[in-house]
C-alpha cells in the first residue's frame, strides 16, 4: 500500500474523533438524532481545523446503512466509499477550479437525479467563496427549493466573500482554531501509534508554531519524523522552522537590562550566521514582551501565556526588570521591526541590531506625563526665584549737557510724563511702591543680568531677543530699553503683549516693584534724523553710499544718545 501522510492517515472518521469542535459536533449529532437536518450547511473557519473532515463524517452519518445515525458504522459499503473518496452519491467539488456559471448549471441539472445507492445525494463544495457572482446567482434557486434527496455542504475560509443571499439560505457553523493543549494531545496519540520518540517540548513547539491548524501540525510532525534519526529533538524543530531557542530570548532580555550592546551584536550575529529567520526571531521576541506585560499587569493570568513551564518561571523573574511603559514601548519597537523585515530597506541583520539597541535604552525614555510634570516643576521653580535684596546704590552720575539723551517724539516714541494721561499710558503706580525709593538707571543696569536670567527661566527664546537690548532711560516706573536699528525685529518681538508681560514680571521679580517696559530704537547722534535747528543733517562726504542708503531705509523713531 502506498504511504499515507499523517494528515490523511489519522483523519477523523467519527464525530468523537474531531478535535476542538465540540459545539459543532454536538449540533450535528442532535440534528441527526432529532431528524432536523437542514438542506444546506456552510462550514467556515481557519484552514486545517476539520471542515472537510466534518463534512465527510456528516455525509457518512446520513448515508450509512444503519442511519441516518450520529455514529456511522464505518463498515457498510456507503461508509467505505465515502472514506475512500469514490462514492457516487457524495460528490466533492473544488470551488476554485469549478467556479463558473457553466459548472453550476451542470450541477443544477444533476441534482434532479436521485442517488444511486445511498439515501441522499450530497454535494461538498470546498472554497465556495471562489465562485463567481453569476455562479452564485445560478445556485440561489436550487438552494432555496432543493429536491428532498439533496444536501449541500459548503466549506470556506473566507465567509465574508460569500454573498448574503447564499448565507441566508444556509445553516452556518463557525469552526475555531485548535488550542495548543488539544493539538499536543492529538500529536501524542499519533507519535505513540507511529512509535516516534520526541524530546520533552517538541510536540508543544510544533503545536504552537502551526497557530491552531491541526493539519499543519500533523504534516510538520510527519516531516520531522523523516528528518530526524530515531528521535525528534528540539534542535530539529528549531532548525526546520528557523526559530530561536528560548535561552536566546532570555539572553537578549538580560543584555537589554544590563545594557550590554556588544552582547546584543553577538547574539544577532549568531542567529544570522546559523541561518535563523530574523522575522521569526522578531515575532518570538514580540511574544516574549507580551508575556512579560501579562505577568506585570495580571500575575495570575498564567493561562494566557503559551509557553513551557520553564519559560514561564524564567519570565516571572525577568518581569521585575521592566516597567509597564518600557514593555509597551518595546512592543511598539518590535512591531515596527516586523513590518520593516517584510519590506527591508536595509539588511535584516542591521534592522534587528538597531531595534535591539533601541530596547537597550528603554529606561532613558520619558513619558509625556513625566515631561509635563518636569516642565511644570521647572516653571514653579522659576516663579519661586527669591527676590534680589535691594542694595544701596550710588546716585546716578548726571549726564553732561552734551551726553544727555535727545528724544524725538515720533511713532513708538516714549511720551513725556506730562502727556502720559493724554496718550492712554499706564496710570501712576500705587503710592506704596512709589514711596519706596526713586528707581534710577543705575539700579536697572545693576539688575539687568538677573532680569535676563529670570526671563530665560520662563522663555529661552525671548531672553535671546532681550539680551540684544540695553536699559536706556528710566522715567518713574517706566523703563526704556534701547535696541540698535539693525534689531528692529527684536523690538517688534519684545513689544508683543505676552512677551512684554513676561519681561515686566521679570523686572518686578528682581527689583521688587512693578514697572512698565517700553522699547525704542537707538542710534548714535549724527547718523540720521534732523540736525539742531530742524535742518537735515549734512552728509559726510567720506560716508560710503551703501551706508547712506541703509540709513535712509531704516530711518524712523529713535533715541539719539551721545557717547
Amino acid at each position: 500500500m502506498d504511504y499515507l501522510i499523517f494528515a490523511r492517515k489519522f483523519r477523523p472518521q467519527t464525530f468523537e474523533e474531531i478535535v476542538g469542535q465540540e459545539t459543532i459536533t454536538t449540533t450535528l449529532r442532535n440534528a441527526i438524532r432529532q431528524e432536523r437536518v437542514p438542506q444546506s450547511f456552510l462550514f467556515s473557519g481557519p484552514r486545517g481545523v476539520g471542515k472537510t473532515s466534518t463534512a465527510r463524517i456528516l455525509a457518512k452519518a446520513l448515508n450509512c446503512k444503519e442511519g441516518p445515525t450520529e455514529k456511522p458504522c464505518g463498515k457498510c459499503v456507503s461508509c467505505k466509499e465515502v472514506e475512500q473518496g469514490n462514492s457516487m452519491d457524495v460528490l466533492e467539488v473544488d470551488g476554485a477550479s469549478n467556479r463558473g456559471i457553466e459548472e453550476i448549471r451542470t450541477l443544477r441539472e444533476n441534482v434532479k437525479f436521485k442517488p444511486s445507492s445511498g439515501r441522499y445525494k450530497i454535494y461538498i463544495i470546498d472554497e465556495v467563496h471562489s465562485l463567481t457572482g453569476d455562479a452564485f446567482n445560478a445556485l440561489l434557486k436550487t438552494l432555496e427549493e432543493p429536491p428532498a434527496h439533496v444536501k449541500f455542504i459548503f466549506a470556506t475560509t473566507e465567509s465574508h466573500k460569500v454573498p448574503l443571499t447564499i448565507l441566508s439560505r444556509c445553516q452556518r457553523l463557525q469552526f475555531k482554531r485548535i488550542s495548543v493543549p488539544e493539538a499536543v494531545e492529538k500529536l501524542e496519540k499519533i507519535a505513540q501509534q507511529e512509535k516516534l520518540k520526541c524530546e520533552k517540548n517538541v510536540l508543544f513547539m510544533i503545536a504552537k508554531a502551526t497557530e491552531g491548524a491541526l493539519r499543519d501540525a500533523e504534516s510538520l510532525l510527519d516531516q520531522l519524523a523523516s528528518f530526524s534519526e530515531g528521535k525528534i529533538k528540539e534542535e530539529d524543530v528549531l532548525t526546520l522552522l528557523g526559530l530561536a531557542p528560548e535561552d536566546m530570548y532570555l539572553s537578549v532580555l538580560t543584555a537589554i537590562r544590563e545594557k550590554k550592546g556588544e552582547e546584543i551584536f553577538g547574539l544577532v550575529k549568531k542567529l544570522y550566521e546559523d541561518g535563523a529567520d530574523l522575522a521569526q526571531f522578531a515575532k518570538g521576541l514580540f511574544e516574549v514582551f507580551r508575556h512579560l506585560l501579562i505577568l506585570k499587569t495580571a500575575p495570575k493570568a498564567g493561562a494566557l501565556i503559551e509557553a513551557s513551564p520553564e519559560m514561564v518561571a524564567a519570565l516571572q523573574k525577568k518581569a521585575t526588570d521592566f516597567s509597564q511603559s518600557e514593555l509597551l514601548l518595546g512592543l511598539s519597537i518590535l512591531q515596527n521591526l516586523q513590518i520593516q523585515l517584510r519590506r527591508p530597506v536595509a539588511s535584516p541583520k542591521l534592522l534587528a541590531e538597531v531595534a535591539l539597541l533601541k530596547l537597550v535604552y528603554l529606561d532613558g525614555t520619558h513619558s509625556v506625563e513625566e515631561l509635563l510634570k518636569s516642565a511644570e516643576a521647572s516653571s514653579k521653580s522659576a516663579v519661586a526665584v527669591p527676590v534680589a535684596e535691594k542694595k544701596t546704590l550710588k546716585p546716578a552720575v548726571p549726564f553732561r549737557e552734551e551726553e544727555k539723551p535727545v528724544f524725538k517724539k515720533e511713532a513708538g516714541m516714549m511720551p513725556s510724563a506730562e502727556n502720559r494721561s493724554q496718550e492712554n499710558q499706564p496710570a501712576p503706580l500705587p503710592s506704596k511702591i512709589a514711596s519706596s525709593g526713586e528707581l534710577t538707571l543705575n539700579d536697572v543696569e545693576s539688575a539687568w543680568p538677573q532680569v535676563i536670567e529670570a526671563v530665560k527661566m520662563k522663555r529661552m527664546s525671548l531672553s535671546l531677543y532681550l539680551a540684544e537690548s540695553q536699559p536706556a532711560e528710566v522715567d518713574g516706573a517706566v523703563i526704556v530699553l534701547g535696541l540698535p536699528s539693525e534689531f528692529r525685529f527684536h523690538k517688534e518681538t519684545l513689544e508683543k503683549e505676552l512677551n512684554k508681560q513676561v519681561v515686566e514680571e521679570a523686572f518686578a521679580q528682581v527689583l521688587g516693584r512693578k514697572v512698565r517696559v517700553q522699547c525704542v530704537v537707538t542710534e548714535r547722534e549724527g547718523t540720521t534724523g534732523e540736525a539742531p535747528g530742524g535742518k537735515a543733517p549734512v552728509r559726510d562726504e567720506a560716508m560710503p553710499d551703501i551706508v547712506a542708503k541703509a540709513l535712509e531705509i531704516f530711518d524712523g523713531s529713535k533715541v539719539i544718545r551721545k557717547d
